[in-house]
């Protein structure tokens, strides 16, 4: 699917980099996913693979939730 299709060019170019400034997650999310197939994870064939990609997963989407909380005063 392609999503910035009918978008001018200036447009879909700040769409993009507006996604990339606030989703600072990605390295993480890229490292993630990068170690989950060097360990031969990334096939879930069993329940536990199955949890530990899961949790690997949800361990970036913690990370990065608190990384965007802004303090309150």
């Amino acid at each position: 699917m392609r999503f910035n299709e009918g978008l001018p060019q200036e447009l879909a170019n700040q769409v993009v980099q507006e996604f990339h400034t606030e989703h600072a997650e990605r390295y993480l999310l890229a490292f993630v996913y990068g170690w989950l197939g060097d360990s031969d994870l990334m096939g879930v064939r069993t329940e536990a693979e199955k949890y530990l990609m899961l949790g690997a997963l949800n361990l970036v989407e913690c990370v990065a939730f608190v990384g965007a909380l802004k303090p309150t005063r």
